[in-house]
């Protein structure tokens, strides 16, 4: 880390910062404006206390979301690979057997609608998988919002 810049405070610290935030429905500044060496491995760091915390709350995670996986925005956001994430019981609708379903928007700040590919997998991939038996591994795919 360059000297005489001081270091992000402990993911514990951050984590309780971005909960606090999530529960009191309000924005805060991208945590790269608040800490200039912020990147990418320390997000990954936060985003497993933010994970252990929210399953200790009682949410539940039920997947995980690929971010960023159009390149061509890469530049415009200072990201150079997808990002992962979870996705919690709390964050998405369901859908009934008729195709109804609804979701409650007032935990939200700005709610929007993403539209995505969600596939689940009836086993997982391993690292040397060509293609056809990648595929074969996705058990289902289907529009989710």
């Amino acid at each position: 880390m360059p000297s005489g810049r001081s270091q992000p405070p402990s993911a514990e610290i951050i984590a309780a910062e971005l909960l606090a935030a999530l529960d009191a429905r309000r924005q805060i500044a991208p945590l790269t404006e608040t800490y200039p060496d912020f990147d990418l491995d320390v997000a990954y760091v936060i985003a497993a206390e933010v994970r252990q915390r929210r399953i200790a709350r009682g949410e539940r995670p039920i997947g995980r979301k690929i971010g960023f996986t159009n390149y061509t925005i890469w530049d415009e956001y200072g990201v150079h690979a997808p990002i992962w994430g979870d996705v919690y019981d709390t964050t998405v609708g369901t859908l009934d057997a008729d195709g109804s379903g609804a979701i409650d928007l007032a935990p939200f700040v700005e709610p929007c609608i993403e539209p995505e590919i969600a596939f689940g997998l009836a086993r997982a991939p391993e690292p040397d998988m060509d293609e056809t038996a990648l595929l074969a591994c996705i058990d289902w795919v289907r529009p989710r919002f």
